[in-house]
């Protein structure tokens, strides 16, 4: 009797046991299932080898973990075919966003419909498929980036009339390791209106046709200013932007005062054609993007401003936009724009105006290959100077002979009365400094000039050979 009663008494405790396990599971089970698979979602860009695009991955890449998402990339290469067949092959992949940048804007419309069908969300950046029911739209301030290029320009006219420039003021040489040696007004011929050029980039893209008609707006309300040339180039090639800028010069007899362009790479090409024909320090240049050719340029004095698209803050919407439409259907945008029927939730970035008294803001993305600009071992930020005063430092270099042959590096910094400031460089020691005024001469020997010395010549020539 004691032997069966033990015997059903085992047998409930199994049952018992048996069941616990059922309704709770095992313990190594039920911390796998708490563990979700990454988010797929795919990013599309028209050409990786561009600097913006660069950042725009490292930006992602960096958060995707904490994100918890797995990021399929595409480089379209600049080929459109190319980017289509990639977009094909998406639907496979599970992938549950898109951020698409578009090779050809006239081809987008048809690829967002592809995408869509798929049940694929769809970020656009920087670029509005036309009339496209898109999820979310990323993009920089292409309106506010024209109305720079056209600050820009104002304030280069107020420097040259000795008006305070406003808000950044003169860009001359006061940046950490800026190179530049005259102000963008001391370049500035004394004939009004002044001629400008804008090369206005690919036809098709609403990007560039924003920051051309916000720029072109701000120009025509200047009267001191009139654009006498406009080209375009499709894709964005800078090599029709080198035979535009050789064409307008030949045409305008070299009488061509500012370049603007609505893309780095087209105001490099502009600088290149410029420095050929010796006149750089002629003719300002302005671009958007402030890749790192651009940047490197405007530190050593050879471009004169970029408006800075941010693509670190491209990268960080785009992300943000993609994982959480693929997550809960919804994203945190702050505005809406218009598209065709559509109005489509937007995040809009702020830019900004970098001249060289401010690339020292580049230098935290661009900051390897910024450092080999500075040269010479100058030290940075060197302190403003005081009143009307011209100073003459070594920079950095010794006078004594026997120094592996290298003559010392004077710095000049010139002030006017006026408030404009001239930084120029020159090689080896300086004995002598002449100040003219009015046609008469008067020595001045590395001390303040006073009295009738006069804020006179040198601080920012006049006329159409103005400059260094």
């Amino acid at each position: 009797m004691m032997n069966r009663y033990a015997g059903w008494k085992r047998a409930g405790l199994f049952v018992f046991l048996a069941a616990v396990l059922t309704l709770t599971g095992c313990p190594g089970k039920s911390e796998e299932q708490k563990i979700t698979p990454p988010l797929k979602i795919a990013v599309s860009l028209a050409d990786m080898e561009r600097d913006g695009n660069r950042m725009i991955r490292e930006v992602m890449n960096r958060r995707k973990r904490e994100e918890k998402v797995d990021i399929t990339w595409l480089d379209a290469k600049g080929d459109p075919a190319q980017q289509e067949k990639q977009l094909q092959k998406l639907a496979r992949q599970r992938v549950k966003a898109v951020v698409f940048q578009a090779v050809d804007p006239s081809s987008a419309p048809r690829l967002v419909q592809q995408l869509v069908q798929k049940n694929i969300k769809v970020v656009a950046l920087e670029t509005m498929p036309a009339d496209m029911p898109v999820d979310a739209y990323v993009a920089s301030d292409h309106t506010r980036a024209g109305e720079l290029l056209a600050r820009f320009v104002d304030r280069a006219l107020k420097e040259a009339a000795g008006q305070p420039a406003g808000e950044g003021g003169s860009s001359g040489g006061q940046g950490q390791g800026a190179a530049q040696m005259v102000t963008p007004g001391s370049q500035l011929p004394s004939r009004r209106p002044l001629n400008v050029m804008i090369l206005a980039g690919d036809p098709r893209d609403n990007a560039a046709r924003e920051i051309v008609a916000a720029a072109r707006n701000a120009l025509q309300a200047n009267p001191q200013v009139r654009v006498v040339e406009e080209a375009q180039q499709v894709e964005n090639q800078p090599a029709m932007a080198a035979r535009a800028v050789q064409q307008a010069l030949a045409r305008w007899n070299n009488n061509i005062d500012v370049i603007l362009a609505v893309d780095s790479r087209l105001a490099a090409a502009a600088v290149k054609v410029l420095k050929a024909a010796g006149l750089d320090k002629r003719v300002l240049t302005a671009g958007v993007g402030a890749d790192k050719e651009a940047s490197r340029a405007l530190l050593a004095g050879e471009h004169d401003a970029e408006v800075d698209n941010r693509p670190d803050l491209l990268g960080q919407y785009a992300l943000d936009a993609a994982a959480g439409l693929a997550r809960t259907g919804h994203w945190q945008y702050d505005t809406r724009v218009a598209s065709g029927d559509y109005s489509v939730p937007a995040r809009i970035v702020p830019v900004r105006l970098i001249q060289s008294s401010n690339v020292y803001l580049l230098q935290e993305r661009w900051g390897k290959e910024l450092a080999g600009q500075k040269g010479g071992g100058q030290e940075q930020g060197s302190s403003q100077s005081s009143g009307s005063q011209l100073q003459g430092s070594q920079g950095g270099q010794s006078g004594q002979a026997g120094g592996g042959g290298q003559k010392p590096r004077t710095t000049l910094r010139i002030t006017t009365r006026e408030g404009k400031t001239v930084e120029v460089q020159i090689q080896g020691e300086v004995e002598r400094i002449e100040s003219v005024e009015g046609g008469g001469a008067g020595q001045q020997q590395g001390r303040p000039m006073g009295g009738g010395g006069g804020a006179g010549g040198g601080a920012a020539p006049g006329g159409p050979g103005g400059g260094t």
